[in-house]
Order: C-alpha cells, then structure tokens, then sequence
C-alpha cells in the first residue's frame, strides 16, 4: 500500500489543479479579490500554531525517525505530507497573488480533507517510531480543528457581510433555481 501512496498523493495534486483551473474559468470575468482581511491576533496566533504543528513537527520527526532502517514508511508518509503541505502554500500564494482570485478560499477545502485521509492512512498503515505515531496523532486533531477554523471562516474571508443592506438576492424569495430571476 505504501507503493500506491506516492501515486495517490500525485494524482491529487493533479485534480486539485484541475478543481481550482476549472474554478477560475467559472469565476472570470470578475473583479480583482482583494485578499482576505486582516486577521486578528487570536488567528495569527492559531496560524503560528499550524505552522509549528503543521509543518515543523513533522520535519523533525521526518528528520529523526525518518532515516533509520526500515523506515522507509515513515520517509513516505511524512515526506508526501510535507510536500502536499508546501504544494497547498504554493496554489494559495499563485492564485491569491497571481490570478487576484477568489478561488483562493478553495483551496484549503481541498487540501484539508487529503490531509486527513493522509493522516488517517499513515496511522493505519505505519506501526513507526514514537515520534512519527505522536506526530501523526497531533496532526489528525490540529486538521480536525482547522477544517472546523477554515470553514466557519470563509464568509469572513469572502466579505459576504460587505453587500449593501438594500441588497435584493431574488433568490431569497423564489428559490427555484431555473425560474427565470433566481
């Protein structure tokens, strides 16, 4: 199963593209996204801790368990999860600096679930070094947490509380979406 884990994990960087290539489409033309707003101390603080559980513990543990012998489980389950987490921090910087898009928000909705079945399977799968178990424990309830931070986030992020008060949304009051004001 671990042979298949390379291949998994590259076809879904291809459909992620793919999803979000595909959401630009729909989304164009349009104008500019500003980028989300500035978040509040609580949130740079909960961003810290993403990055220091999220990616620095599994370097370490990476770095320490994961160049002994017979550990080339654990070089495979932490070596694809860094690289899908630094592949998510590249699609958010290109398509929130480049494409000005407001597909960015999409993109933490796609790599958030991989990244728990990651986990998920790297738990099933591996009967690693105790620092590898720790750190795959610690991620699964950091993504748990942060699917849960990311989600209730996105009318934030998207300023859907900037539309003026006298807004008509005709959809609100006929929802039938192939009547002809929906």
């Amino acid at each position: 199963m671990l042979e298949r884990f390379a291949l998994l994990n590259g076809l879904f960087l291809v459909v992620a593209a793919a999803i979000l290539v595909w959401a630009r489409w729909r989304t164009r033309p349009g104008p500019d996204f500003p980028g989300p707003r500035p978040v509040g101390p609580l949130f740079k603080i909960w961003l810290v801790v993403i990055w220091l559980v999220g990616m620095v513990l599994p370097v370490v543990a990476l770095a320490v368990d994961g160049f002994g012998a017979g550990q080339s489980g654990t070089r495979t389950i932490l070596g694809w999860y860094v690289a899908t987490f630094l592949a998510q921090v590249a699609f958010e910087i290109f398509v929130w600096k480049r494409w000005r898009s407001p597909v960015w928000v999409i993109v933490p909705c796609l790599f958030l679930p991989w990244r728990l079945f990651q986990v998920a399977l790297g738990l099933m799968l591996l009967d690693g070094p105790p620092l590898t178990l720790l750190t795959l424990w610690a991620l699964l309830i950091l993504w748990i947490i942060n699917v849960g931070v990311h989600y209730s986030n996105i009318p934030n992020t998207l300023r859907w509380d900037a539309h003026p008060r006298d807004a008509d949304f005709a959809a609100l009051s006929h929802p039938n979406p192939f009547s002809r004001h929906a």
